[in-house]
């Protein structure tokens, strides 16, 4: 097994040969398939403690080729911290723990792996589309200076400035006992340190390939639990290592989706260049509370921020509340509670949902409690961030993961039941909110 450390980015906050196309399962529908994205949607570390809460993270090169991967990891109101590549040959796979990452400042520690391109394997053959040239720069661990920074940002919010490069900002996260935040999984062409918001990540670095499989694991081994679950894998329609000058040509590569996975980080005239899926907005979750075996139910919320490739650091600010279309909590009776939020309708207490959280179903906040004392029953959450006045023609993104736990030993993470794909329109508000309101259901099955 082969597995190598290339180039590493930290703090940077700026905004080959040609492979054929193929049109295979073009669809909005996003499924635990080969894809060029692969998505974290929460992670949580505790830097103090190699026993204590981490996340691990798998990713696995599924084709014979050679594959370079960028991982992002950004703070819980969608800044980008870190980014670093690593090098995949054929049928490769890579293991890292985010506690390496932020406690340590090593990405992938040694014995076995490396800071350059090796021999690759039996049945790994040469990618000719990736070029290979920076990718022998930097070692696989960070400075000091750095860690403190990276620690600063996913448990205080806070950067403090570094040299001209490295502007600080006291807006870009919450304030966390351990490190929060998510990561992104890039397939790219080349090794450099863009992240997804400087605008030459999309005419230099993105690939299009779908040839990434993962998976995660949340281990508390202090509390004796941990979850497992994949990736959002999140699919290039159509695929192919194609260049710029030609993807950047609609009539030939634009799926037709309303908006992508991060079209918010492109040129306005060209928001569907990076061609990934876009994500639902509305979801269907069961929920369990107390009882004999002390059920437990959360809520890995992943949702799409407003702050684009231009952000400030005060723009920031805004994403720490994100308020939520619509969230409705039925119990096994047929029950239903409902809080809505927006200027109608507004809560008394704003819901603390930004770009990613760890939502227990007992914060009344943002599920309301029914009054019979139920305990166990599903909920609706439309996320659509049209709650906080951002009304869109096309909803927000947002990836729900249910967390369950029992007996103070047992617990599971699966993907929650999307009403819809990323290409669904908008729900409206449900009929148990307003008379009138729309019928809570599956969405049309859009597929352009």
């Amino acid at each position: 097994m082969v597995r190598r450390l290339l180039l590493v980015s930290v703090f940077l906050f700026t905004l080959p040969a040609l492979a054929a196309t193929i049109h295979n399962d073009d669809s909005c529908d996003v499924a635990t398939l080969p894809a060029a994205t692969l998505l974290l949607p929460y992670f949580e570390v505790d830097v103090d403690d190699f026993g204590g809460d981490t996340t691990l993270l798998t990713i696995t090169n599924v084709t014979n080729v050679d594959r370079i991967a960028r991982i992002t990891l950004w703070t819980d109101r969608s800044y980008p911290v870190l980014s670093f590549n690593i090098y995949l040959t054929g049928y490769d796979v890579q293991a890292i723990n985010l506690f390496d990452v932020i406690a340590r400042g090593l990405i992938a520690p040694d014995p076995g792996t490396g800071t350059g391109v090796t021999q690759r394997g039996t049945y790994s053959d040469q990618n000719h589309a990736i070029d290979l040239t920076g990718c022998n720069r930097l070692p696989g661990s960070l400075d000091p200076v750095y860690i403190t920074r990276m620690q600063s940002a996913f448990r205080q919010g806070v950067i403090p400035a570094l040299g001209a490069l490295f502007p600080a900002c006291n807006e870009a996260g919450g304030v966390h006992e351990n490190a929060t935040g998510y990561a992104t999984i890039d397939v790219v062409r080349t090794c450099s340190p863009h992240m997804p918001t400087d605008p030459r990540y999309w005419t230099e670095d993105i690939a299009f390939d779908n040839a990434l499989t993962g998976d995660y694991q949340q281990v508390d081994t202090r509390n004796n639990y941990a979850q497992g679950n994949p990736l959002v894998h999140i699919r290039a329609i159509p695929e192919g290592n194609t260049l710029y000058e030609r993807r950047a040509q609609p009539a030939n590569f634009d799926a037709g989706f309303p908006r992508t996975f991060y079209s918010r980080y492109q040129n306005a005239s060209e928001p569907r260049f990076d061609g990934r899926q876009p994500l639902p907005s509305a979801f269907a979750a069961r929920w369990i509370e107390g009882g004999t075996a002390f059920f437990q139910t959360s809520f890995k919320i992943w949702r799409e921020g407003t702050t684009g490739a231009n952000a400030t650091c005060t723009s920031y600010q805004g994403e720490a509340e994100l308020p939520p279309t619509e969230t409705v909590r039925f119990d096994e009776a047929e029950n239903a509670v409902v809080f809505r939020y927006d200027n109608v309708f507004p809560p008394v207490v704003t819901p603390q949902l930004p770009p990613t959280s760890l939502a227990s179903s007992e914060d009344q906040n943002i599920f309301p409690r029914l009054p019979n004392g139920a305990v166990a029953g599903w909920v609706y959450l439309n996320l659509d961030n049209c709650g906080s006045g951002t009304c869109d023609e096309v909803a927000s993104q947002n990836w729900v993961v249910t967390s369950m736990r029992a007996q103070e030993r047992f617990s599971t993470d699966n993907d929650t039941t999307a009403l819809g794909n990323g290409c669904s329109p908008v729900a409206p508000v449900s009929e148990v909110t307003t008379g009138g309101g729309g019928v809570i259901g599956p969405a049309p099955n859009t597929n352009p």
